[in-house]
C-alpha cells in the first residue's frame, strides 16, 4: 500500500471490489447504492456502484463500473459505458479495472467525462477528500479530549498530583497521539502522516505493554475510532472522575459526541 492508499488491502473478488468502491464514496459523505438498476433508452441497466454526491449543490451523480478481470478492459466496454452515461445523465463515470486498460479503451475515453482507473488510482484520486471527510467526522472528539492533554487550559485537578500522575499523563498522551492529529487531518491543505506510527500499547488492565504499530490511514482511523471510549476512560480514571472498575472489556461501538459522555 502507498501513502495515498485508503484501504490496507486489495479487493479479493468482483463483489468485494464493488463494496470497497462503494465504501470509499460513502465514507466521503456520498449516498451509495450497489447494483442499482436505472432506466435507459433500451430498457434498464444495472450499475455496479451508483453514487450521489450530496456535498455539492446541485447533487452530482457518479457511475462506477467494476471490472475484476484478469485481462485489460477493451474499448468496447468504454463505448457501452458512454451510452449508459448519456442515457442516465450522470456527471462523471469511473471504470475501475483490476488489470488495467487496452490502448483503445483510453482512446475511447479521451475527451469524455469517464475516467479509466485501477483501484489504486481511484484511491489516489480521492485520498485528500477521504482524509478530510474522515477527519471531519471524528473532529468533534478533539474538544472532548483537549482538556486532558493541554497543559495551559486543561482539566482543573480535583486532587494534588504526584510525579506518578504526571508520568502517566505523558504516557497516555503518547499512546493516544493519533487523536491529536484529527484537526490537521480535517484541514483542506495537504497533510501527510509519517508511517509507520509506533505507539505504546495499553492492555485491558491499563498497564503499558508492548507497542501498537500503524502502517496506513485506514489503520490509523480504525485505531482512533476503536480507542475513543477506552482512551476517555483512562484519562477519567487518572483525573479521579470515575472509579477504575468501568474499564470496557470488549469493543465499545462508535458513538456520536452527544452520546459519548452519557
Amino acid at each position: 500500500m502507498t501513502p495515498s492508499s485508503i484501504f490496507d488491502r486489495d479487493p479479493s473478488s468482483w463483489t468485494d471490489l464493488q463494496e470497497m468502491v462503494g465504501r470509499l464514496f460513502e465514507e466521503m459523505g456520498c449516498k451509495v447504492e450497489i447494483g442499482k438498476t436505472v432506466p435507459n433508452v433500451r430498457g434498464a441497466k444495472e450499475i455496479d456502484v451508483y453514487v450521489r454526491d450530496v456535498s455539492i449543490t446541485p447533487n452530482a451523480i457518479y457511475l462506477c463500473e467494476c471490472k475484476y478481470w484478469a485481462r485489460s478492459v477493451p474499448q468496447e466496454i468504454v463505448h457501452a459505458f458512454r451510452t449508459v452515461m448519456t442515457d442516465t445523465g450522470a456527471h462523471r463515470g469511473y471504470i475501475v479495472s483490476k488489470a488495467g486498460f487496452q490502448s483503445g479503451a483510453y482512446e475511447a475515453a479521451a475527451n469524455t467525462n469517464i475516467d479509466l482507473v485501477t483501484f489504486a488510482e481511484l484511491q489516489e484520486t480521492f485520498s485528500d477528500r477521504w482524509r478530510i471527510a474522515m477527519g471531519e467526522r471524528l473532529k468533534p472528539y478533539t474538544d472532548i479530549f483537549f482538556p486532558y492533554w493541554d497543559p495551559s487550559g486543561g482539566r482543573v485537578l480535583t486532587f494534588k498530583w504526584g510525579r506518578e500522575h504526571v508520568e502517566r499523563q505523558q504516557k497516555l498522551i503518547k499512546a493516544y497521539r493519533p487523536m491529536l492529529m484529527l484537526r490537521p487531518f480535517s484541514d483542506k491543505r495537504r497533510y501527510e502522516a509519517w508511517f509507520p506510527i509506533i505507539l505504546p500499547a495499553i492492555n485491558e488492565r491499563g498497564e503499558f505493554e508492548g507497542e501498537t504499530v500503524i502502517n496506513g490511514y485506514r489503520q490509523l482511523y480504525d485505531f482512533i475510532e476503536f480507542s475513543l471510549p477506552i482512551a476517555l476512560y483512562h484519562f477519567q480514571v487518572l483525573h479521579g472522575e470515575v472509579k477504575p472498575d468501568r474499564m470496557p472489556g470488549e469493543y465499545v461501538p462508535f458513538l456520536p459526541p452527544e452520546q459519548f459522555l452519557s
